[in-house]
């Protein structure tokens, strides 16, 4: 089947006259798989015009979404609402809308309503996306999407302006502009690069399609906001996301038994901070060492070690780094943090081993995969006597992240801080090994080599 282009009705394409927009270029039909049709007609409840997309052959993997492009000269550093009433029959998988925002030829945002489809038979539905435009952005790009076999009618498309609040200073106090806000507030003062965002345009347009968006489009706009940033380690949470995050079940370092005298502690993320979690955690990594007093090198394996809580890490590494200054945070002012030490995790008291290993040779494994937390345990490790790293560049995070409640209760982790080692060296991007061994297994045996000939020199 032929894909279709089809002009639509004025009254369709046209934005609402009151908000000053030009007038959209014609809708087509994007159908990478030729599996769908695209016509115009009076398809709605109320007479108006609307739009058809369906398929009777397509694959419930096979999707075809229509496209209506709007110069952005007009729209831009405002926010938008793209908003239809979709009205679909035997959609299996499901349809919804779609807006992508471009820089030239670049896609910026893409955005879409693929979360909460609209599916069934004879259902209607209107759905809504709220967002803010660049003040870069040349083009806006937006439509209704198809999945699978079906027929949806969309009636009222349209992009506009959303409708001012009709009670001001209740929205002011509206949990989503008081989310909005403190992420703007902690964001400026907070974050290691600040500087990147233009705050005197940011700060209003977000605060005004706070005042209308839903929850998704909210952390959507919030998360644009952190990626401006350009640090690559800043992320939000939502409510749900967030709780999950906090009772997902803990991963216990793993001790293995190399040889007579050489052991590895297989170092895992690790997102809690309730003592509870920590004192389990915490107890695992010094168990390891009690019962394995015969070693004389250990291989510590961080590689998928992800990010979390860097303290519960350190923590069940204290046999291996000590009592010493292991690293420092520093803030964007230079300002620097009290050390990072070696210390006790959790409520309880733990038993530790009584062996000295801060001198024992120690070869530490890292790869792409090792992330945040994990990266700042192999900072920890850097300038620490006899030993040597294995493997693969880090993932690159090598910043501090403060984490922050929000008033909605979702979560904020922003990088605030560079990390630095023991030696004054701060990192901006991936920790690299002293001996690059791409294949897993090979860094391993290099370790185990290495450990291998510097074992003996620590026993004279």
């Amino acid at each position: 089947m032929n894909t279709q282009v089809f002009l639509l009705c004025a009254a369709v394409l046209l934005l609402a006259p009151a908000r000053g927009f030009a007038a959209p270029a014609r809708e087509t039909l994007f159908d990478p798989q030729h599996q769908f049709t695209l016509s115009a007609g009076t398809g709605c409840a109320d007479g108006g015009p609307g739009i058809t997309l369906q398929s009777a052959t397509a694959s419930p993997h096979q999707f075809a979404a229509t496209r209506t492009e709007l110069p952005a000269e007009k729209m831009r550093n405002t926010t938008l609402q793209l908003q239809a009433t979709l009205h679909v029959r035997a959609v299996q998988t499901g349809a919804g809308l779609w807006v992508g925002l471009y820089d030239g030829t670049q896609q910026s945002v893409l955005r879409n309503t693929q979360k909460d489809p609209v599916r069934g038979e004879g259902l209607t539905r209107t759905q809504t996306i709220t967002l803010w435009v660049p003040p870069q952005t040349t083009r806006i790009v937006y439509g209704v999407t198809l999945q699978g076999t079906g027929s949806v009618t969309a009636c009222g498309l349209r992009m506009e302006a959303p409708a001012p609040a009709e009670n001001r200073e209740a929205s002011e106090s509206s949990l989503p502009v008081r989310t909005m806000r403190f992420v703007l507030d902690t964001v400026r003062e907070r974050a290691l690069h600040s500087a990147a965002i233009d705050w005197s345009t940011r700060t209003p347009a977000l605060l005004d399609l706070a005042r209308h968006a839903s929850e998704d489009d909210l952390y959507a706009e919030m998360r644009h906001l952190l990626a401006d940033l350009h640090d690559g380690h800043s992320f939000i949470l939502p409510p749900t996301r967030a709780r999950r995050l906090s009772e997902r079940p803990a991963t216990l370092p793993v001790f293995t038994k190399l040889s007579s005298d050489i052991g590895m502690i297989s170092v895992p993320d690790f997102t809690s901070h309730s003592p509870e979690a920590m004192t389990a955690f915490s107890a695992a990594g010094h168990t390891i060492f009690a019962q394995a007093p015969d070693m004389r090198g250990w291989i510590v394996d961080l590689r998928a070690d992800r990010g979390g809580n860097m303290w519960a890490m350190l923590g069940i590494l204290k046999p291996l780094l000590g009592s010493g200054d292991l690293g420092v945070f520093e803030d964007r002012t230079g300002q620097r943090s009290r050390p990072w030490r070696a210390e006790k995790q959790g409520s309880e008291q733990v038993q530790a081993t009584g062996q000295d290993l801060a001198r024992v040779p120690v070869a530490v494994l890292i790869g792409p995969q090792t992330a945040s937390a994990g990266e700042a345990v192999a900072i920890a490790l850097k300038g620490r006597p006899q030993t040597r790293f294995f493997g693969r560049a880090t993932h690159g995070q090598t910043t501090g992240n403060t984490t922050f409640t929000l008033p909605d209760g979702g979560m904020l982790a922003l990088a605030t801080e560079h990390e630095c080692d023991r030696t004054g060296q701060c990192y901006e991007g991936p920790v690299q090994p002293d001996d690059v061994q791409a294949d897993p297994d090979a860094a391993l045996r290099a370790a185990e080599e290495w450990m291998q000939k510097s074992v003996p020199q620590t026993l004279q």
